[in-house]
C-alpha cells in the first residue's frame, strides 16, 4: 500500500490506487455594490472565503471513500446592513465506485463534483459570468439582495428559488445522499433523504447582524420540517457541437407542528424542472420552472389567506468568448408572502452581467492546483409588488449594480 497522506493532491491528477491522499480547494470572492432607486439603501463591500479539505482513499478496486470539511467566512458591511458569520456548512463522508456515490452528513443539495467548486444543486440557469460557489448571481444566489434592506431582500430571497429550484434545495440539515452512475443513454438519477431540517445553514460557530428593515415586513421563518425526501432525474446528451440535459426535481416534506401560530407550511411538495443547452461551448441556454400549488399551508382561525398557488420561471443565456462571458437571465415568480398577513408577493428580475478570466494558464499556485481568478460585473433589477388583488399594493423597485473579483483553486 502506498502511503501519500498527508500531501496535498490537486483534483487534475487521480491519486494512485491503494494510497490516502489530502485534496485541498477554497475560494476567496469580493464584492462592491451601488445600489439606485432604493432610498434606504447605499453602497457596500461583501466579501468570503471558504476552504475545503478532502482526505480520501482509493481502493485498490478504484473505489474512493472520503471525508470532507468545509470552513466558511461571510462579512457584509454597507448602510442598510452589517453582518459577519463564520460557520462549518459542509461535513460529509462519501464513496464513489461503480456503484455511483453515497454521501452522508450534513451539506445542502445533490453533488455533482468530487472536489471542487460549482453549484451542487441540480439546476438549469446558472449564470456563467459571476461567482461558481458561495453568495452567488444566480436567481436564488443572494448576492444581490444581500446589499438591500433586510426586510425587502428577506421577501425577495423568499421567492428566487421559484424557477430555479425545488423547495429547500439548498438546506444544509444532516442528509444521506445517493447518486446513481450515468447510463450510456445518458440518463442519472439522485435522492436525499433529512431527518428534520435542525441546521438549515450548517454549524454556525459565531456571527452577529444588523440591518434596517426598511419600508417592507421581513418574511417570518417558515419553520422546520421533518421526513425530507428529494428526488432528481436528469437526461444528458453530448456531441461535439451540443450538450443537452434535460430533468426535474420533486421534494416533499412535512411541517414539524409548532406552537407558532404564524407557521405557513403543513406539508410542502414543490416541483421544478427545466432544460438547459450548449452550442459549441460558446452559447449556453436555460429553461426551468418551479410549481409548489401542491404544497398545504397551515388553516389559521380568523386569517385570510389569499392561497396563491406559488409558481416561478427563469430563463437565462450566455455567450463565451475567449476569456470573456457575458449573460444573463428574466424572473417572474409569485406566492403568498411569509408574514403575520399572507398577502399576495410577486417579483420581476433581470440581471446582465460580465466577467473576464484573468488567469488563463490556471497555475498560480504552480502545477499541483488548478486557478482561476476572475472580475466580474453585473446589474441586477427588481419589481417587488405585495398586496391583495383589488386593494392598493406596495410596489418596490431599483436596481443593484456590483462589480467583484474571484480567486479560486482546486
Amino acid at each position: 500500500m502506498a502511503l501519500t497522506f498527508p500531501t496535498i493532491a490537486s483534483a487534475q491528477t487521480a491519486p494512485p490506487a491503494d494510497s490516502f491522499t489530502l485534496k485541498a480547494s477554497g475560494y476567496s470572492n469580493g464584492t462592491g455594490s451601488g445600489v439606485g432607486s432604493q432610498a434606504d439603501a447605499a453602497a457596500g463591500v461583501l466579501g468570503e472565503a471558504e476552504l475545503e479539505l478532502t482526505p480520501q482513499y482509493r481502493a485498490s478496486s478504484g473505489t474512493v471513500f472520503a471525508l470532507r470539511g468545509v470552513t466558511n467566512v461571510q462579512g457584509v458591511a454597507s448602510r442598510p446592513k452589517r453582518a459577519y458569520r463564520l460557520s462549518v456548512p459542509e461535513i460529509s463522508a462519501f464513496a464513489i465506485g461503480t456503484f455511483g456515490r453515497i454521501e452522508i452528513g450534513e451539506r445542502a443539495g445533490f453533488p455533482q463534483s468530487l472536489v471542487g467548486f460549482t453549484p451542487s444543486e441540480i439546476a438549469f440557469t446558472t449564470p456563467g459570468f459571476g461567482p461558481e460557489a458561495g453568495a452567488r448571481l444566480d436567481p436564488n444566489g443572494g448576492l444581490p439582495t444581500s446589499f438591500l434592506p433586510r426586510g425587502l431582500a428577506s421577501r425577495i430571497g423568499a421567492l428566487t428559488y421559484l424557477g430555479y429550484a425545488a423547495r429547500f434545495y439548498n438546506d444544509a440539515s444532516p442528509k444521506i445522499i445517493y447518486l446513481t452512475p450515468r447510463s450510456r443513454s445518458g440518463f442519472y438519477g439522485a435522492i436525499s433523504f433529512t431527518p428534520t431540517t435542525v441546521r438549515p445553514q450548517g454549524f454556525t460557530l459565531s456571527g452577529n447582524g444588523r440591518g434596517l428593515n426598511g419600508d417592507v415586513d421581513s418574511s417570518l421563518n417558515s419553520g422546520r420540517v421533518h421526513d425530507v425526501v428529494q428526488a432528481a432525474l436528469v437526461w444528458n446528451h453530448r456531441t461535439e457541437s451540443v450538450d443537452l440535459s434535460i430533468g426535474a426535481t420533486y421534494f416533499h416534506a412535512n411541517a414539524v407542528p409548532t406552537s407558532t401560530p404564524f407557521a405557513s407550511l403543513r406539508r410542502s411538495d414543490s416541483i421544478s424542472g427545466g432544460v438547459s443547452a450548449t452550442f459549441r461551448d460558446t452559447w449556453s441556454l436555460g429553461l426551468s420552472a418551479t410549481y409548489d400549488g401542491l404544497s398545504k399551508a397551515v388553516d389559521v382561525p380568523g386569517r385570510a389567506t389569499p392561497a396563491t398557488k406559488p409558481f416561478g420561471v427563469v430563463a437565462s443565456t450566455d455567450y463565451v468568448a475567449g476569456p470573456w462571458t457575458v449573460g444573463g437571465y428574466y424572473q417572474h415568480a409569485s406566492a403568498d408572502s411569509q408574514t403575520i398577513v399572507p398577502v399576495r408577493d410577486t417579483v420581476n428580475i433581470g440581471e446582465l452581467g460580465v466577467s473576464y478570466l484573468l488567469d488563463r494558464n490556471h497555475d498560480l499556485l504552480g502545477h499541483a492546483f488548478h486557478t482561476d481568478v476572475k472580475l466580474f460585473a453585473s446589474l441586477y433589477a427588481y419589481r417587488f409588488e405585495s398586496g391583495v388583488a383589488g386593494d392598493d399594493r406596495l410596489r418596490q423597485s431599483g436596481q443593484v449594480f456590483l462589480v467583484g473579483a474571484r480567486f479560486s483553486f482546486f
